[in-house]
């Protein structure tokens, strides 16, 4: 992982590669959390050493987790603003001071945008509405969390969305118990046989491509096949920040173990903090954010 890493940070990148548990914009957020550690505990002794020691971690933290756009957009973000920083600074202390600053004003925005995102989902949720999902989100179980806070009467099936052992599907169940909002698991295989009684399906994102396809956790396809077939709205729900702007994963040759493709003929709508966008808009979305970027 390179020499000037010291071990709390490796220790950390690993529990974040390992971590199968939690969601693009948690993860996003701790990857943000492993970089302030980085510069909080570096050694460096001049300005282009802790530049070089940051670039490192946010490389091992975007090869970590290769279909999350949102981990490498927020790490690619706070690097960039540290080396244009680098550029006036005044000593390595004052940015160092300035790039935690950074770090927590960016995971500040990422909790913000995703609770905006999920404050707009709740529009598609109306009463005695039954909704499927699958896989586990944190910002989709905050939806279904305020639609309840706002007095909305619905259910919930929720797919076991079953991988190496793990039915991260349960993961959801429990949450939305603990709100008190009725919820059902449904057992992967009985996707196509149950999906006729819900009246939307709603589902998280890991990555959204530039031509509107959504990268999920298993079984997003089977379940945005299957409502197609009954005619069910399916919206996926994320950040823009989710958006593969480097166009980084759509160039990959596969994905990785656990994770499918939709593409955009199955998806009514991309739910995002800025409100729901057709998936035919994203390639015009992903080309201004490239061009504000540069």
């Amino acid at each position: 992982m390179g020499g000037s890493m010291n071990a709390k940070v490796a220790e950390k990148i690993d529990e974040f590669k390992k971590d199968r548990l939690h969601g693009a914009a948690w993860l996003s957020r701790q990857a943000l959390s492993t970089l302030m550690l980085a510069i909080d505990t570096s050694q460096a002794h001049k300005v282009s050493e802790l530049i070089d020691e940051i670039s490192v971690v946010a490389t091992e933290l975007t090869k970590a987790k290769p279909s999350m756009s949102s981990t490498s957009n927020y790490v690619n973000q706070l690097v960039h603003q540290i080396v244009l920083e680098a550029q006036t600074a005044k000593d390595l202390n004052s940015l160092k001071d300035s790039a935690l600053m950074k770090a927590n004003k960016l995971i500040a925005l990422s909790e913000e945008a995703a609770s905006k995102a999920a404050e707009y989902a709740c529009g598609i949720i109306s009463d005695t509405d039954v909704l499927i999902t699958c896989s586990y989100s944190a910002t989709v179980c905050r939806a279904f969390e305020i639609a309840k806070q706002n007095g909305t009467r619905f259910q919930v099936l929720v797919a076991e969305s079953r991988f190496r052992g793990t039915a991260y599907g349960q993961i959801t169940v429990k949450q939305l118990e603990r709100q008190r909002i009725p919820v059902q698991l449904v057992p992967d295989k009985s996707i196509h046989l149950r999906v006729y009684k819900a009246d939307k399906a709603l589902v998280g994102a890991d990555s959204i491509l530039a031509d509107g396809s959504l990268i999920n956790g298993t079984p997003t396809f089977r379940l945005a096949q299957a409502a197609k077939e009954q005619n069910i709205p399916f919206y996926t729900l994320g950040e823009t920040a989710k958006f593969d702007i480097e166009g980084r994963i759509a160039k990959a040759s596969k994905l990785e173990p656990g994770f499918d493709k939709t593409p955009p003929e199955l998806i009514t709508g991309i739910i995002t903090e800025k409100g729901t966008m057709e998936p035919s808009l994203v390639a015009a979305y992903v080309d201004t954010m490239t061009r504000h970027r540069a």
